[in-house]
């Protein structure tokens, strides 16, 4: 790997820009409707929050309703300033809110839909990850990222099998991409692609890549882990700090005790508990399977929260974001 893939990562910012734009003076449309016009309506509180930023102030957020047909917040404005400027276009508003909603409602929007085209490739990623026992990893390597503004700060550590750190890389990348939940590859990748490039041109190459984040622990089982293994043919594993989907009962559970986690009637990762108050999800990525990413989490676990190489990334990353 000499250089950072091209992803063909959407504009989601542009084209949510569009949509709002797209509904005419004089009617409303909803946040469900425009998460549904981006291609998945479980993006629908995703779309809320960034509509009530200060990134969305200038746009005509006033026009985008509850479904209810309250009128939303825009950002440093109360609901009456929705309200007045909807009825200024002719809508009716009674109280906070649109009546009768459907008369003014518009979904007629002109639209790709980029989410359902991710989802598509996601579905690709998982069903390209194979599940097999991870190698032996006499050199661990393990990535995290944080952020400042819009720039990605990725972490790269690279340790010996007794996850001992021997060095490390910091690289940065834009993070173009919004944080939306089971889509935190597209917004992750650029900056773990461009610290692996220079972990490949140093010579500092893992066996096996620690990932925080999720492998097939995900809806379409491609989270981070899982999509950066297959697109670099590496062996993943994922370990994330929340719990994102998948059934699983972690009440009274004991450190060091680990329990499956399901999805459907399939088991796709673990919850273990490293501390008091941390619960750990391990999940493979890809050219792993479960209980050999289990035992390697826990091995490098030791009496600390995070397996060592990963709490060194995550503090490298931070401390990236904050210089």
């Amino acid at each position: 790997m000499e250089a950072v893939p091209e992803l063909g990562i959407p504009d989601v910012i542009g084209v949510l820009r569009d949509l709002v734009f797209q509904i005419p003076p004089g009617r409303v449309s909803t946040y469900r409707a425009l998460a549904e016009a981006l291609g998945d309506a479980e993006a629908v509180r995703f779309v809320a929050a960034f509509l009530a930023s200060e990134e969305a102030k200038t746009w005509p957020i006033h026009r985008v309703v509850h479904s209810s047909g309250a009128v939303g917040r825009a950002f440093g404005e109360d609901p009456s300033w929705a309200a007045a400027k909807l009825v200024a276009e002719g809508v009716r508003v009674v109280g906070d809110r649109v009546d009768p909603l459907l008369r003014y409602f518009f979904d007629s929007f002109r639209t790709e839909r980029p989410l359902a085209r991710l989802q598509e490739e996601q579905k690709r990623i998982g069903e390209r990850a194979k599940l097999l026992p991870l190698p032996e990893a006499r050199r661990i390597g393990a990535v995290d990222v944080a952020y400042r503004g819009d720039v990605a700060f990725a972490a790269y550590v690279w340790a010996g099998s007794d996850g001992e750190p021997l060095d490390y890389l910091v690289a940065q990348a834009p993070a173009r991409f919004p944080y939306i939940r089971t889509y935190l590859s597209y917004r992750e990748l650029p900056a773990y692609l461009a610290v692996l490039v220079e972990a490949r041109r140093a010579g500092m190459w893992p066996d096996v890549l620690l990932v925080d984040g999720n492998g097939i622990l995900h809806p379409r089982r491609a989270g981070v882990a899982t999509h950066l293994g297959v697109l670099l043919d590496l062996p993943s594993v994922g370990v994330a700090k929340g719990h994102l989907c998948g059934d699983v009962n972690t009440e009274g559970m004991m450190v060091g005790e680990w329990r499956p986690v399901l999805l459907g009637e399939e088991v796709v990762g673990a919850a273990l508990r490293t501390g008091r108050n941390r619960t750990l999800f391990v999940s493979p990525g890809h050219r792993a399977d479960l209980p050999t990413s289990v035992d390697l989490a826990m091995a490098l676990t030791r009496n600390e929260e995070l397996p060592t190489p990963l709490r060194f990334a995550h503090e490298l990353a931070t401390e990236a974001a904050r210089a």
